[in-house]
């Protein structure tokens, strides 16, 4: 799914990119937020992300056409979430998440040797910052379980894992902070369904997860090429991870739709 591209090809397309959305970010959060520091911590968090989901969108293996419209998409569901980093701890696990998500899918030609140790360290504190993506770290191991058989990258992956859980329990102990664990306990309660709503989105992106699954083997640019049909399941299960995230605990905040932000792009570029 991925070129091995030259990042100079897109620099100028991404940084573009990215001081638009700066300013609309801004734009849109100063009315909100008084402290200067706190705006551009939150617009620091996201610009981080924007740019690294851009760039896997114009690193994708589509046609030009093709990625105008996974940016177009993308822009759409990305932008007018962003009041979700307000909540630094959904914004940075947003982020970590999409590092992790980078990694899965090979976008970077040069990879660390401790890759899935990074991946299994990224979605084990996304976990631990916001609770209901505990499900992806379940996901991203039985992915690397499925496509990435050598006994070593499961190995790193349980192990990123484990060591974030004992240096977190280690941290919790010293600075006896076990307030922290009580506030992420509350986080298992389930809100309210809002059917009004919650509905139609978990129908839009049902029906965007059933495209995905059709082009996984009507496509032959997808079905042909064992590296980019991995990836691009990998890209259905996260989307069906969230679906069922969202199904449980989105309550009335619409805004986590920003995470399915790149997935849906992605995919239904590929269905156009």
């Amino acid at each position: 799914m991925y070129s091995n591209s030259p990042f100079n090809k897109y620099f100028f397309p991404v940084l573009g990119l990215w001081i638009i959305f700066l300013v609309a970010i801004i734009f849109y959060l100063h009315l909100q937020i008084n402290s200067l520091t706190r705006l551009w911590e939150i617009a620091a968090i996201s610009s981080l992300s924007y740019i690294l989901n851009v760039i896997t969108i114009l690193y994708s293996k589509f046609k030009n056409k093709s990625k105008i419209w996974a940016l177009a998409i993308y822009n759409l569901l990305f932008i007018p979430s962003c009041e979700e980093f307000t909540n630094s701890t959904i914004g940075i696990s947003y982020l970590l998440l999409s590092i992790a998500l980078l990694l899965l899918l090979d976008i970077f030609t040069k990879s660390s040797q401790l890759k899935y140790f990074n991946i299994g360290m990224l979605t084990s504190i996304s976990s631990l910052l916001y609770f209901p993506t505990i499900t992806i770290v379940f996901l991203f191991l039985f992915m690397t379980i499925i496509y990435y058989k050598e006994k070593i990258n499961i190995s790193q992956y349980i192990a990123g894992v484990v060591v974030t859980m004992i240096l977190t329990l280690e941290i919790t102990l010293i600075t006896d902070s076990f307030s922290y664990l009580n506030n992420w306990i509350n986080q298992l309660t389930i809100p309210t369904f809002h059917f009004e709503y919650q509905i139609p989105i978990l129908l839009i992106l049902s029906v965007v997860l059933i495209f995905g699954w059709i082009s996984q083997y009507s496509n032959k640019n997808i079905s042909e090429d064992l590296n980019i049909s991995s990836q691009h399941t990998i890209l259905v299960f996260y989307l069906l991870f969230w679906i069922l995230i969202y199904a449980f605990f989105m309550g009335d905040n619409y805004a986590l739709l920003i995470f399915v932000s790149l997935p849906v792009s992605l995919i239904t570029s590929r269905c156009i």
